[in-house]
């Protein structure tokens, strides 16, 4: 994922948290935002109950393996992408899957 596409900002993060503005399921919960850049922004974040370091870190890659594919087709959002320990049992295309459905989601209730 390009570094252009990267939110980093602890202010922002809680920002986007605080507006309490979100999707999710058993296996991801994603926070969003409408921002004024004119691409999206997105945050992974993956907690220490997970796991340990490796395991995050590859959940983190798989997940912004997935994010390639559908950042194109995103509008200007901030984007916070909290993974929970479910998604530990699944196969790539389940998450694949799973994150697409979710952002299908929230382009609907964007357009509404």
């Amino acid at each position: 994922m390009n570094k252009k596409f990267v939110l980093k900002r602890n202010e922002e993060i809680g920002a986007l948290i605080s507006r309490r503005q979100s999707v999710g399921n058993k296996y991801y919960a994603i926070y969003y935002k409408k921002n004024e850049f004119k691409r999206p922004r997105i945050a992974i974040s993956v907690s220490k109950r997970y796991g340990n370091a490796v395991n995050r870190n590859y959940e983190k890659r798989v997940t912004r393996e997935i994010m390639r594919e559908i950042i194109p087709l995103l509008p200007n959002l901030d984007i916070l992408i909290v993974i929970k320990k479910e998604l530990q049992k699944q196969k790539f295309n389940e998450k694949d899957a799973q994150l697409k459905y979710l952002f299908r989601k929230i382009t609907k209730k964007i357009g509404d």
